[in-house]
């Protein structure tokens, strides 16, 4: 009688220490942007810039890091000083952006999954240099041929490309003293 019953027991003990091998974080989902929400970098607010917009949610912290731009976004996973817990990076869909300062709720996406279009000449927040997001790679591809870029996937994004200087000057002028149109 004895044995059937140490038995159990042993068993029971031992599936008690079977856990899963690694306990999978939920992804937090985006956030809405809002009015007040202010960019990280030069602490204005995000919906007074347009073009695509960015934010970083932070392991343990409820609200996001925001960004006026992807640009911006993908810079400060790649610099040495800012934070490197992150549990999830979105950036504004461009194939479903209709209002350029105030991203609808549903047009964020994954930013590791998207389409990028680099070197197009277009700019974006604050007339720099941008990186352009889309959910699809069609929308990527015909944005690229429309204004002379590239198509990347996140992980081919090269620094050059985020941390590339443009050569405007204040307001837009070009430091070669061509208009940020192109015109001389």
């Amino acid at each position: 009688m004895r044995a059937p019953y140490l038995f159990a027991v042993l068993a029971v003990l031992a599936m008690g220490g079977c856990k899963p091998k690694a306990e999978v974080a939920a992804i937090p989902a985006p956030h809405n942007l809002t009015d007040g929400d202010l960019a990280h970098f030069c602490n204005m607010a995000v919906t007074e810039h347009g073009g695509p917009k960015g934010q970083v949610l932070l392991k343990g912290d409820p609200l996001p890091v925001w960004f006026a731009s992807v640009r911006d976004t993908v810079a400060y996973t790649l610099l040495p000083e800012e934070p490197k817990d992150i549990a999830a990076i979105y950036v504004t869909d461009m194939d479903k952006l209709n209002d350029q300062h105030h991203p609808p709720a549903g047009s964020w996406i994954d930013a590791r999954t998207a389409f990028y279009v680099v070197g197009s000449g277009k700019h974006g927040a604050m007339g720099g240099v941008e990186l352009f997001p889309f959910g699809t790679e069609a929308g990527a591809r015909a944005f690229a041929q429309a204004h002379d870029g590239t198509v990347v996937r996140y992980a081919d994004i090269r620094k050059d490309q985020v941390f590339e200087e443009d050569d405007r000057g204040p307001a837009g002028q070009d430091t070669a003293g061509r208009t940020a149109g192109g015109a001389s």
